[in-house]
């Protein structure tokens, strides 16, 4: 791949590369081996792993969000009776390059298996593409458990080229507002005059329904038409999981999420449940209306944050805030 389809990939879409940028495209135009992408929420890396995966010359390539290839990985093992090269085989077929998009490691489990499927990947002849907020050496970040995966990091370090894309803009308070994900809102005040105000008919006790589009009962307040409308509690407060939440994104390209707390008053595990929600509505670019009391400003103030905070923060700043 030549570098400067990068710099004709920016054009076209009205910017130019910054400084990290052009060295990152540099990386993945040239390099012989995989690359670990990493760098604060908004700096380009989604946006130049898809520039390299479009200009890739050939079919034998997959792009997939890490939530979601562990969603599908964990399916497919059932099926070849937890086997990870026949799993492989089938979910990778002949493809030359695989990329994942906001690779990040938080759970021990997850940790001890993320482990084995690094190290299967990285046998196998394909070149591995990753972009994450985290450098390598900050992964599994709790340090009851980090000591245990740092062979997996020092895998990281030895067989991909780790690149910073660390420019000193988010792009993403820079967005436009017109479809998809930046087209949505969060609303405050949550109250029925905001809400007549904005066109928006709360849903009645009757139009309630509960779907199970993974298997896992979830109450909609309103589920029609491609659109639906869910409360927090029923979204996060319950176990939910990224397959649920991928799985209602397939089915709904309208949502709206409605009574959302102050993440202190909400506690740690609903707000790392309303972070992955988040992750997979912004991934998926769906149009999303957030109805709470409180200012997104103030969401997370004297909260036990999620992690990532500092990235759902930044997706959460490019939605329309209409006055009160």
């Amino acid at each position: 791949m030549q570098p400067d389809a990068f710099d004709h990939a920016a054009k076209t879409l009205g910017f130019t590369l910054d400084a990290a940028q052009r060295h990152a495209a540099l990386e993945l135009a040239t390099a012989e081996r995989g690359l670990y992408l990493w760098g604060p929420a908004g700096r380009g890396k989604t946006r130049l792993m898809s520039m390299y995966f479009d200009a890739l010359p050939t079919h034998r390539k997959l792009r997939v969000h890490f939530h979601e290839f562990f969603r599908d990985l964990h399916t497919a093992l059932g099926r070849h009776r937890h086997n990870l090269a026949a799993t492989l085989d089938e979910l990778l077929g002949g493809v030359d390059v695989v990329c994942f998009d906001e690779f990040h490691i938080h759970d021990p489990a997850d940790g001890i298996f993320i482990s084995r499927l690094l190290s299967a990947l990285l046998r196998r002849n394909v070149r591995v593409v990753l972009t994450s907020n985290y450098p390598p050496r900050s992964l599994m970040p709790n340090p009851l458990f980090h000591d245990d995966f740092v062979p997996t990091i020092e895998l990281i370090e030895q067989q991909l080229t780790v690149v910073a894309v660390d420019g000193p803009v988010d792009y993403r308070t820079a967005s436009g507002h017109d479809t998809g994900w930046p087209a949505g809102a969060w609303i405050t005040p949550d109250s029925a005059h905001q809400l007549a105000r904005l066109g928006l008919d709360p849903p009645g006790l009757d139009e309630a329904v509960t779907v199970a589009p993974a298997g896992h009962p979830i109450r909609l307040q309103r589920g029609t038409s491609g659109a639906l409308w869910i409360d927090f509690s029923d979204l996060c407060v319950d176990t939910t999981a990224p397959a649920d939440y991928l799985a209602l994104a397939e089915s709904f390209q309208f949502w709206v999420v409605s009574a959302i707390p102050d993440l202190r008053t909400a506690g740690r595990e609903p707000s790392q449940r309303f972070a992955n929600v988040v992750d997979v509505l912004y991934d998926r670019d769906i149009t999303t209306t957030f109805i709470s009391a409180t200012p997104l400003d103030a969401l997370t103030e004297e909260a036990p944050l999620p992690h990532d905070v500092e990235r759902i923060i930044s997706r959460l700043g490019q939605l329309v805030r209409p006055d009160p």
